[in-house]
Formats: structure tokens, sequence, C-alpha cells
């Protein structure tokens, strides 16, 4: 059976694909939120897919069942799909890819993903990714770059957006940028911090700044204006919850001081580039101050916003409750 469905063959100018995947990819939802929101707000159409049948555990990553509006019962699998979308207003088409991280086979995928590019003649990939990191959600979300090609890094350089030198597990977003960078395509993986203590899915604040920066990148000019504004609103909301618990002002406080350590350890490294070894451990030791535990802040935070949700009627859904069902 084929990997690779073909639901429309357009002729696209140009084309960029800009993708994310649910999962280990995937903190707080915020690099698929960010796809999902343009898929809302643009009429794009289903181009291509690839099957889950070879790529997946079931038992892992189950299907659902859904009941469709004339009360029929129907299976839907994990999904990764290709949508593209056109628009007089841009210089060039967007092919949107929202999948799942798949268990199996990942170099067949990758070729299957590559295989899509090239049939539509994509001229550059964006790979979207978010993790979980000690920041806080009063700061600007941090934001990494990462690309094989020189050019690109020097317009991150000029971004002033810091590239990535993780080493380390990785996830099938890396697996897709050195195959397509193989198939001579430019690629790029811009990476998200999310703050570990909001476990509340979609984190629009990363979603947003995830969004922002493509558009900074691609000189897009995509009208951001509704999800910035969500993000202001949803930040001021965990303002205000924070001001009403001491204990999390303070865990939020602290967490602010390592960043501004982290960056002034930045530029004490560069000044004791000729130090000898031992005194500039010393002085490391010196700089850094252990965090207490944020266990009752998540708790705190996340038990405020369930409640105010559930006041809204408004569904909740935090990471901590797929824990559970796993």
């Amino acid at each position: 059976m084929s990997q690779l469905h073909y639901h429309a063959q357009p002729t696209l100018r140009d084309p960029l694909v800009i993708a994310a995947f649910r999962g280990w990819n995937d903190a707080a939802e915020s690099a698929t939120h960010a796809i999902q929101y343009l898929a809302d707000r643009w009429s794009s159409e289903k181009i291509a897919e690839i099957d889950s049948e070879d790529f997946f555990i079931f038992t892992e990553t189950r299907p659902t069942v859904k009941i469709t509006d004339d009360d029929k019962r129907v299976i839907v699998w994990p999904d990764n799909e290709f949508l593209a979308y056109s628009a007089p207003d841009l210089e060039r088409d967007i092919i949107l890819f929202l999948g799942t991280e798949p268990q199996l086979k990942w170099n067949t995928f990758a070729q299957s993903f590559l295989k899509v590019c090239r049939n539509f003649r994509a001229s550059e990939v964006i790979l979207f990714g978010s993790m979980l990191s000690d920041v806080p959600h009063s700061l600007a979300v941090p934001i990494t770059g990462a690309s094989y090609d020189p050019a690109t890094l020097s317009r991150l350089e000029e971004m002033t957006l810091p590239t990535s030198g993780y080493e380390g597990p990785t996830g099938i977003l890396s697996v897709l940028h050195e195959v397509c960078h193989q198939a001579q395509i430019p690629t790029t993986m811009f990476w998200a911090a999310a703050p570990h203590y909001l476990a509340t899915t979609p984190n629009i604040m990363v979603s947003s700044a995830l969004l922002t920066t493509l558009n900074g990148y691609l000189s897009l000019d995509l009208d951001l204006d509704e999800i910035q504004a969500e993000a202001r609103r949803f930040s001021s909301r965990i303002d205000a919850m924070v001001a009403r618990n001491p204990e999390a002002g303070e865990y939020i406080r602290q967490l602010e001081e390592q960043l501004d350590e982290l960056e002034n350890e930045i530029e004490i490294e560069i000044e004791l580039e000729e130090e000898d070894e031992d005194e500039a451990d010393s002085h490391r030791e010196e700089q850094s101050t252990p965090l207490p535990s944020a266990d009752v802040l998540i708790e705190n935070i996340e038990a405020m916003l369930r409640m105010e949700r559930e006041h809204q009627g408004l569904p909740y859904h935090s990471d901590d409750d797929e824990k559970d069902v796993e």
C-alpha cells in the first residue's frame, strides 16, 4: 500500500513548507497550534497526506472515536496532512504541514515527506518546535534557530536569534532537517522555549512568538493581530493569578534573575577566556543559584486556569491529562 495519498495537484508558486508535529517536539502544543492558527484562518486545500499505518504503534498513539453530526461513529487515525494556501498578496504560495511524530520507520517517513516537497517543487522548508524550559512567562519567549545554510545563519544573526548548539536525543524535526538539507532544499528550524510551569495547552504566547519570528524572518506580512492580542490577554491572566500567590511571584522573580545571570555569565565567559580554568569554574559557582521546586506553583496556576475555564464554560486541557491517560 502506498504511504502517500495525493488529493490535489495544484500548480503552486515557489511554495514554502511550514511544518510542525504533535508529540515530543511540541511542548504545550505551541508549535502545532501556530500551524493550526494559520490553517483555520486560511482557505487552505488538503493536497496530500502520509498514511499512518506503517509509522505508528496504535497502542501508544491511539486512534480516536468521534460521533458525526448524523450520529455515526467514525475512527480518526493519527494524521499527517499537507494543506496548500494561495493568496494574491503573497509573493509565494504556502504549504502547511500538520502531523504527529511517528514511532516507526523515521527514515522512510522522512523520505515520504521529502517526496511531497519535491512533487510540489517546494523551495524552502520551515520547521516549528517547542520545548519546556526554565523560562518565565513575564519575559519575551526565547526563540532559537538552526540551519545548515551559511546564508540562513547570517540572516538569523541579523535578527539576533541565537543558533542552537544542542547535542543529545532528538525528534523527527531534526531528521527532516537533515533529509531536506541533503536534498538541497533550504531548511530552517525555529525552536521556542515554553515556561515549564504552564502545562496548559496550547500556550498562545509561544505560538504567537513562533509566528511573529516567521513573519520577520521571511517578511511575509502576515496579519497576526488576533493571536498577538490573545497572547497578551493570556499573559495578563497569568500575571493576575501570580499576583494572588506570593510563592508563585517569588519563583518567577528567581527565574527572571537566573536568565539575567545567564546573560551576564556569557559576557563574563568572554572576559575570562584567558583566565585559569579553576578560577573560571569558581566564578561560575558563585554566579549560580539553585531554584526552588516549582511543584506548588504549577499546581496553583493549573488549578486557577482550570477554574477560570470551567467558569467560562470552555474546555480545559493540560499536558498532565495525557500523562494520566498513559
